[in-house]
């Protein structure tokens, strides 16, 4: 669980690097290479995401789904920038040892459907979504970046998986 939580920490800590060069304009102009969302939309869809599943590990159900959505995450640097520090915060502060984990009870929606969907998980299943959901809106971001910001400092492993990152090391 250490080496799941450290993960998590270190694709927020990228997620920050990034947030701390950008202006409130960059961080929210709607981009065509996003298709008309903006760099905000999906930093504030991951961190949402965050909040969503770590504001309700003790109550052990959570909907991501049903997350509140704060469009000012998407707009304004600095709360985006609480909001991750809020989120690495709780990481850092979650009571489990590496041989423990939790269950939760995640509710879904699906197409078509008016009812949720209850899906049984744990909070280890969950962390690796989390940072693997990242990382993929982190690529989204970094095109983004690339096409419209190059000024922009990007790590070289930026929204590239972990599996790709291990794989090219060997």
């Amino acid at each position: 669980m250490t080496e799941l939580l450290d993960y998590n920490i270190e694709v927020l800590h990228r997620i920050d690097h990034l947030l701390a060069q950008l202006s409130n304009a960059q961080h929210g102009a709607p981009s065509a290479l996003l298709f008309g969302s903006s760099m905000g939309d999906h930093f504030r869809h991951i961190l949402e995401f965050y909040q969503c599943l770590l504001s309700n590990v003790e109550v052990g159900e959570f909907s991501y789904d049903k997350r509140q959505r704060n469009h000012l995450i998407a707009t304004d640097v600095s709360t985006a920038r609480d909001v991750l520090r809020s989120a690495l915060a709780q990481l850092m502060h979650l009571d489990l040892t590496a041989h423990q984990d939790v269950e939760l009870v995640m509710q879904s929606e699906l197409a078509g459907y008016t009812n949720l969907f209850a899906h049984r998980t744990t909070l280890s299943r969950e962390l690796a979504y989390l940072a693997d959901h990242g990382v993929h809106h982190l690529a989204l971001i970094r095109i983004s970046l690339e096409q419209e910001h190059p000024h922009i400092l990007l790590d070289a492993n930026l929204g590239v998986a972990a599996s790709t990152v291990n794989y090219r090391r060997q």
